[in-house]
């Protein structure tokens, strides 16, 4: 079995019943369930919580048991720094390097 890290536009994709991708991102990651470990990381759950009022429905939503919790790597980190710096140079808007810099 392989890790899998779930994008939170997936996740999200299936829990608001996206009209577009909700059929796309739920059959792919049942798909990838069946001989994968999915896997979370604290921006993920910070992503995906905006659409919970509570932690109980976000936990219950995303129970433990089914997306494996990981914490981000220090170089993971470093990396996404380097990223976002590099992005910048190039003309990017966006302010801050969080999570669109960090590798998967």
């Amino acid at each position: 079995m392989s890790n899998v890290l779930v994008d939170s536009n997936v996740l999200l994709d299936i829990f608001t019943e996206d009209e577009r991708w909700f059929t796309w991102s739920s059959e792919t990651l049942s798909l990838y369930a069946e001989n994968n470990i999915l896997v979370i990381n604290p921006i993920i759950y910070a992503e995906v919580s905006i659409g919970f009022d509570r932690i109980e429905d976000l936990e219950e939503a995303m129970p433990p048991q089914y997306f494996l919790r990981e914490a981000l790597p220090w170089n993971a980190a470093f990396l996404a720094g380097k990223c976002f710096r590099n992005y910048r140079r190039r003309g990017g808007e966006k302010r801050s390097p969080l999570p669109d810099f960090f590798p998967k």
